[in-house]
């Protein structure tokens, strides 16, 4: 577990870098550390002596922590995290995550039963998140199939490399993006997308609201 400070001094403001498995993230800002995990405790209707006897800690010494009479240590939080079921970064709260960044090499792939198209999560394992950015590979002659893809929220595809048609249903729409190209689509907007026969792989970037 990474050492990047001691003790959490949960009424005070830090600035900390932690890497988190293969993600870097910064947190910043004020934490109430204790009070957060009494919220979560509660949420999940979790007694002192139930945290007690999966984190391996006094009932006593977890309550101090919940009031902030005591300051926990990183070891101390992630035995705190795992009864409550929670990580690291969740205790710390995602309101003081200032950024995560996703080197090209560790980009998750996504389950998908759709065939010549490769999904990457651009911001894997980032808690809260408000939108959601992914990497479409997408080989030739490909779509997303027959049905519309008709979502409540708001989609934004930028096509980074190639060349892709967005059918509209209802509107008699269709329009050809080219590379540098985007569109915004608003939610319930229903459409299908397809990679033009003869091109070659083209890439997307999908941005999705929560």
């Amino acid at each position: 577990m990474p050492d990047f400070f001691s003790k959490l001094y949960t009424t005070h403001s830090f600035c900390a870098h932690l890497k988190v498995g293969r993600r870097e993230v910064v947190y910043v800002g004020a934490i109430n550390v204790g009070k957060r995990i009494k919220s979560i405790r509660k949420r999940k209707n979790l007694t002192l002596q139930e945290v007690s006897e999966n984190s391996g800690m006094s009932a006593t010494a977890i309550s101090a922590i919940e009031r902030n009479v005591s300051s926990p240590t990183v070891n101390t939080l992630v035995a705190i995290g795992r009864a409550l079921g929670e990580s690291l970064t969740s205790l710390l709260g995602e309101n003081e995550i200032e950024y995560v960044v996703t080197r090209a090499g560790t980009r998750k792939r996504l389950a998908s039963d759709m065939r010549n198209v490769e999904f990457q999560t651009l911001a894997g394992g980032v808690p809260g998140r408000r939108f959601h950015p992914v990497l479409n590979i997408i080989r030739q002659e490909t779509s997303n199939g027959e049905d519309f893809i008709n979502r409540p929220e708001d989609d934004f595809l930028f096509v980074i490399e190639g060349t892709l048609d967005v059918e509209m249903d209802g509107a008699g729409t269709s329009i050809r993006l080219e590379k540098g190209d985007s569109v915004y689509l608003r939610g319930s907007t229903p459409y299908r997308w397809r990679n033009p026969s003869g091109q070659e792989e083209t890439q997307l970037l999908v941005v999705s609201t929560s």
